[in-house]
């Protein structure tokens, strides 16, 4: 697979090869686990962004009648979770992918969404994402 030209099968017309190439890619367990650490730290940058944008225009917060954190991270942590629930931290694709990422930032987003479906009392997801967050700290460098 040429990764230069990975976006390419994005794209209606691109050519079958590739698109097979990206759905390979994301069943991988190295793909889910990244993708579950992204979109957790990607949601906090856009919510420290919004919220100094808030800060800076008062009528911004003012016409924000919602609650728009609490809908951003049911959102987030929904579309963590669709990429993390298939994740197999007992398979050997699995460790491999805890290897490449066992860092203070994987562990820190699993935390997050630990705290974030404990509140809604869905410990099944809890529980899965606890045994991918001992996976991590097991690798975790010295």
């Amino acid at each position: 697979m040429n990764l230069d030209n990975i976006f390419n099968a994005f794209e209606d017309n691109a050519p079958l090869q590739e698109k097979a190439a990206l759905i390979m890619l994301q069943e991988t367990q190295a793909f889910k686990l990244g993708m579950f650490k992204k979109i957790i730290w990607n949601q906090k940058n856009m919510e420290d962004k919004f919220n100094a944008l808030k800060k800076h225009m008062p009528e911004l917060a003012e016409f924000m009648a919602i609650d728009s954190d609490e809908v951003g991270e049911l959102v987030t942590y929904t579309r963590a979770w669709v990429h993390i629930k298939d994740f197999d931290p007992t398979s050997e694709h699995g460790i491999d992918a805890s290897r490449i990422f066992s860092d203070e930032y994987t562990v820190v987003a699993c935390d997050l969404a630990i705290n974030f479906w404990e509140e809604r009392e869905e410990y099944e997801k809890c529980a899965h994402i606890k045994k991918v967050k001992d996976l991590l700290k097991k690798n975790l460098p010295s």
